[in-house]
């Protein structure tokens, strides 16, 4: 498939899950998703990761709404840490 394909699917996947995400915030979001995906990080993750995940996908497309508490829980997970490449927008936070 190619990337750009494949860019497109995550897009229209975070469309449905991040309803009130910006345009841009969907591109960005989308890329990020597609990346972690070719680099093999969804393949191995256990609730804690998923959700760090979650929340990572959550600020990269812009989404408007509140994190879950328990999805914040379990990102807060001792011992969670990231295999993948955390959005720029989170590395200056």
């Amino acid at each position: 498939m190619q990337t750009r394909s494949a860019v497109e699917i995550a897009r229209a996947a975070l469309r449905d899950i991040f309803p009130t995400a910006s345009e841009d915030g969907l591109d960005e979001g989308a890329r990020h998703l597609t990346r972690w995906g070719i680099e093999g990080h969804g393949t191995a993750l256990g609730s804690a990761e998923a959700a760090l995940m979650y929340m990572d996908l959550v600020h990269a497309s812009q989404e408007s709404y509140d994190v879950p508490d328990d999805v914040a829980a379990a990102a807060e997970t001792r011992g969670t840490s990231r295999t993948w490449r955390a959005p720029s927008r989170l590395r200056r936070q």
